[in-house]
């Protein structure tokens, strides 16, 4: 399944984010992976990715946040 990471720019959005994108609930999973460091973590599937990367850059002009590689550990996302 595809993961996706995202590191919000202010970690205090978390709850915002997550209920945003709760309402999406049919694109994917949301976990705070490190809620200190606003590092959420969307787990995705194939045939839905598109629809929650799109989800994602509409979100973009309400909260900001970095989107890290699917491949990177939130560890090295500092």
């Amino acid at each position: 399944m595809p993961v996706v990471y995202i590191k919000l720019k202010k970690p205090s959005e978390t709850v915002s984010l997550q209920s945003i994108l709760g309402t999406y609930c049919h694109t994917a999973w949301i976990r705070s992976e490190d809620p200190d460091r606003g590092i959420i973590k969307l787990i995705t599937t194939e045939d839905t990715l598109n629809e929650t990367l799109e989800i994602l850059k509409n979100l973009k002009n309400e909260i900001e946040f970095d989107e890290l590689t699917p491949t990177a550990h939130p560890q090295q996302a500092e």
